[in-house]
Formats: structure tokens, C-alpha cells, sequence
């Protein structure tokens, strides 16, 4: 923190030259659209809706009168001269994904008693299908208890520009703009859950009900590609692990040739939205997970464990598999019970972490991980993403 506070005068003005220098590329890259910022009193905790894995950037370039600490996930910080750089500059607050929130909040809520700007992503995580995840229960109280100004800022058509699932960027339309202002006494009068409530309503988007409203084509050649990372379910034999897609083409062995166009509406399925496909695969997932002999397993994946100065070492590579009882990868095996969390990062990284150590597990660009994080959720009774 010390540190922190002694770089800050040297990372804003060093911000302020690279928002001006990159800020009108970055937005011309994602197509994206910001108003003239208005100056807003700090510090201020910012809560932003997470639409893309470019909305951290997006965000500061958008504020770059205000130098903001943004909450980051630690694979941030395994990418060798650039994680380096990038502490240099920004000093991002680390928020290790399958760990405790405890140390990153303390650490949040110090860096605004210093005077400083934070921002985070409440979601925790990307959209898979266009709509917003469960907002961590806790930011209310993070908000009232930090005794600074609250600010919501919302994504909005971003999820079809950067699709979490997918490859390049699809040039639409992509806006982003600062909803509420609250300041500390109004925080001070309200509840935690009503904070809350107000968190949600002013960050809600629905990238569908906005593309039916505004019609926008958001043009590729890759469209439908890479898909099954995210959608594992087979629509019309129930089959695991047995789409493909190329181009715009989304096909099963079954006889399914489906397709998704410019306005990523699908065609030849029994419903035209990824929102109805997700809610078909988790219905159909929560019903399978009863049978108890029900398993996923995959090839090709590979095991590593994170230390605490963000480094990673291979352990083991081949299997993956869960099952009610265990997780495994290659000869490593860990029963269910004596892991802490499981979570996903960019697009198909599973990470998760024990009582005293912390890993990730990497295959494919196709590998579906995100099937195990959901049912890893349903055996432990949390809410699913």
C-alpha cells in the first residue's frame, strides 16, 4: 500500500499521457463510444457490469481524468514483462480467481481510505450469453462500509463487439457510460440490500433486448466459432462434448446444422438466443447430476499450481475429470470436499484452490471447462454462472 500511495502521483500522470495517446485507438478498435466525463469527487468506489475481457482497459480510457485502481484477475500477472509493466503503471489490486475476497477487499478498502479511486466488477466474471451473472451478495456493504462516493458505470452492447466464447473482435456498436453518482451521506441512509438493488438496476444489460431495440449488425467470419467452450450441450440428441463449429456453422453428429448471424440471432435450433440455450443446458444439467454415476471427463488438459508471487509450475497433464466425489487431472486427484472454490477465467482457464494451495487447468482452445464449474456448483449447493 505504501508503495501504492507513493507511485500514484507518477501512474496518473503517466495514465493521462496513454489514455490520450491509445484512448482514441482503443476506441476506434472496439467500436466504442463514451460521453465527455464529468468531474466526479473522490475518491469513489466505480462498479461496472462485465461485458467483455477489454472493459478494464475500455474503462480507464473512458475515466482517464480519474486514475482508477482496478480490481484484476491474478492471470493478469502471469504474463512476464507485461504483468511487470503493467504493476509499474497501474498497480492493480490482484483478486486471486477460486480464493478468498477477504484480503482483496481489506485491500481495496485501504487504497480508498488513502485517497485513491478503486473500480471493480461486482459480476466477477464475463457473460457468457449476454446477460448479466449474480452480482457478489457483498458489495453493498463494501460500498457503505468504504465511506466514500459510489459510482455505477454500464457496458452496453459490448458482449456481441468481444464475445467471451469467441476469437477477434466483432465491430457493432459498443457504449459505455456512468449511470449514478452516490454520494456517502445517501449511501449512509440506505440499507445494504437496498445499495444493492441499485447496483443491479443501474448495471443490468441484456445484450439481446438492447440488439432488438437497436438493430446493429456485428460483422465476422468466425462467428459461431469456439461456441461448445462455453455451450456444451447438444440441442437437439442432448449429447456432451459433440458440437463443432466453423464460420458461421454450429453442426453435431446427431444431423444438427445450425448457424448464428450478424445479429447473433440462431437459426435451425428449437430457440433463437444463447440465453434460452444456457437455460436449456443448465435445466438439463441439474437434472442429469441426480444419476450417481454422472461424470465429465476430457483429454489433454494440463494441471498447474499458482505460488503466491503469481508464478505457475506443470504438475501433471492428461484426464480431467470430476465425479462426485473427486476432481482429477492426469495422477493428481483431489477430493470434492477439500476444494474451496472453482472458477473460470478468460475463456475456458478453470482455476480453483484448496485449504493450502492454488491451481489452474488449461487444454484446448475448445475444452469445455465451464461444464465443470457448473456442476462442481450444483454438488456444493452455489449459485451457478
Amino acid at each position: 500500500m505504501e508503495t501504492r500511495i507513493k507511485r500514484c502521483r507518477f501512474q496518473k500522470r503517466t495514465h493521462a499521457v496513454l489514455a490520450t495517446i491509445a484512448g482514441p485507438f482503443l476506441r476506434w478498435l472496439y467500436a466504442f463510444r463514451c460521453p465527455k466525463e464529468e468531474p466526479i469527487e473522490g475518491p469513489f468506489l466505480l462498479v461496472a457490469n462485465h461485458v467483455t475481457a477489454a472493459d478494464p482497459v475500455l474503462l480507464a480510457m473512458a475515466l482517464k481524468k480519474h486514475m482508477l485502481y482496478i480490481v484484476a484477475s491474478e492471470h493478469l500477472m502471469q504474463k512476464g514483462i507485461g504483468s511487470k509493466i503493467l504493476r509499474f503503471l497501474y498497480d492493480p489490486i490482484v483478486r486471486r480467481k477460486g480464493d478468498s475476497a477477504v484480503k482483496t477487499v481489506k485491500e481495496m478498502l485501504a487504497t480508498l481510505k488513502a485517497g485513491l479511486n478503486v473500480a471493480v466488477f461486482p459480476e466477477g466474471t464475463c457473460s457468457y450469453d449476454g446477460t448479466n451473472s449474480p452480482f457478489l451478495p457483498t458489495i453493498g456493504k463494501l460500498a457503505r462500509s468504504a465511506k466514500c462516493a459510489l459510482v455505477t458505470y454500464r457496458f452496453e452492447g459490448g458482449f456481441f463487439t468481444l464475445p467471451r466464447w469467441g476469437k477477434g473482435i466483432r465491430r457493432g456498436d459498443f457504449y459505455g457510460h456512468v449511470v449514478h453518482v452516490y454520494s456517502p451521506d445517501a449511501l449512509r441512509a440506505m440499507r445494504d440490500d437496498e445499495i444493492n438493488a441499485h447496483i443491479e438496476e443501474d448495471l443490468n444489460e441484456n445484450a439481446y433486448a438492447r440488439i432488438r431495440e437497436h438493430p446493429v449488425s456485428y460483422k465476422s467470419r468466425r462467428r459461431a466459432e469456439l461456441l461448445e467452450s462455453a455451450f456444451f450441450l447438444c440441442p437437439k440428441c442432448h449429447g456432451i462434448g459433440t458440437l463443432k463449429t466453423a464460420g458461421d456453422r454450429i453442426t453435431c453428429g446427431c444431423g444438427l446444422n445450425a448457424s448464428i448471424d450478424a445479429h447473433y440471432a440462431l437459426h435451425g435450433m428449437p430457440f433463437t438466443t444463447l440465453p434460452e440455450w444456457d437455460r436449456l443446458q443448465t435445466g438439463w444439467l441439474n437434472a442429469a447430476t441426480d444419476k450417481p454415476d454422472f461424470a465429465f471427463c476430457d483429454e489433454g488438459v494440463t494441471l498447474w499450481e499458482n505460488d503466491d508471487a503469481h508464478r505457475r509450475k506443470a504438475l501433471t497433464s492428461g484426464t480431467m475429470r470430476m465425479t462426485r466425489e473427486t476432481f482429477s487431472i492426469g495422477d493428481r486427484s483431489f477430493a470434492l470436499s477439500e476444494i474451496a472454490n472453482m472458477e473460470l477465467v478468460r475463456r475456458n482457464l478453470l482455476v480453483f484452490s484448496t485449504h493450502d494451495a492454488h491451481y489452474q487447468a488449461k487444454g484446448g482452445d475448445a475444452l469445455n471447462s465451464r461444464k465443470y464449474m457448473l456442476l462442481y456448483r450444483i454438488w456444493k449447493g452455489v449459485p451457478t454462472l
